[in-house]
C-alpha cells in the first residue's frame, strides 16, 4: 500500500506531551494519528462528540482539556487556523 506524508502543526508543549503519553502507551505519535484516521474512516465520523450547542472551537478546547489537561491555541478570532498539510506525492 502506498503511503502519504501528513504534516501537522501544533504547539511545542502539546507535541511533547502527546509524545510522552503515546510513549507511555507503547505507541508512536504516527501510530496514534493513524489509529485516529482509521477510526474516522471506518465510522465516518469524528470519534468524539461535537454539538451544535457549543461552537466547534469551544468543543475542541473542552475535549483537549478533558483528555490531558491541554489548552489549544489553534483558533484565532473564533476561526480555526489551517495546520494540516497532506502531501500525496510521496
Amino acid at each position: 500500500m502506498a503511503q502519504s506524508m501528513v504534516n501537522i502543526r501544533m504547539d511545542t508543549e502539546l507535541k511533547k506531551s502527546v509524545e510522552k503519553v503515546c510513549s507511555e502507551m507503547g505507541l508512536s505519535v504516527t501510530t496514534a494519528f493513524t489509529l485516529f484516521a482509521k477510526k474516522i474512516s471506518r465510522e465516518r465520523r469524528i470519534p468524539f462528540e461535537i454539538t451544535a450547542e457549543m461552537p466547534k472551537e469551544a468543543a475542541f478546547q473542552v475535549f483537549m482539556e478533558g483528555v490531558n489537561g491541554f489548552t489549544d491555541d489553534c483558533f484565532v478570532d473564533g476561526r480555526e487556523q489551517e495546520h494540516l498539510t497532506v502531501r500525496e506525492d510521496l
